[in-house]
């Protein structure tokens, strides 16, 4: 079922497991990790996460099958204990459905894309900007 309104999303990165918190989350939002840059929903997300969801508040909470989650005992940050399993997930579907991995797999394919630049096509009035990534201040 795809997501009717923005809710808040929980995800736990598979590439280096910190958990990555999106606020309003819908189908369109592209979702990379904050600190490894991995795409958090990938096409075998049902295989690596299990989705959780509350009951009271709409909170998703995904974690990777390894992190130990007790359904019905670990309260939502809204105090609820209604935390349910989703079964199964469906947030790549709908991420695919929305277009939010066609922005994502286009960049991927440019041979030498980088995250951390800013893209120097176009730009006027900062034509240096890139420069500073690759000075080096203790060389000099």
């Amino acid at each position: 079922m795809a997501i009717d309104e923005p809710r808040d999303l929980l995800i736990e990165c598979g590439g280096c497991g910190i958990e990555n918190l999106f606020s309003d989350y819908t189908a369109e939002t592209i979702t990379v990790c904050n600190q490894c840059r991995t795409r958090l929903i990938e096409s075998d997300f049902n295989e690596t996460h299990v989705e959780y969801q509350c009951a009271d508040c709409q909170f998703s909470i995904c974690l990777l099958k390894a992190t130990e989650f007790s359904e019905g005992d670990t309260p939502c940050r809204c105090g609820s204990l209604e935390v349910n399993r989703k079964r199964p997930s469906t947030l790549f579907e709908d991420a695919r459905e929305a277009g939010a991995l066609k922005f994502e797999e286009e960049d991927m394919e440019q041979e030498e894309f980088d995250w951390c630049r800013s893209d120097s096509e176009g730009a006027e009035s900062h034509d240096d900007y890139n420069d500073m990534f690759d000075q080096d201040p203790g060389v000099n």
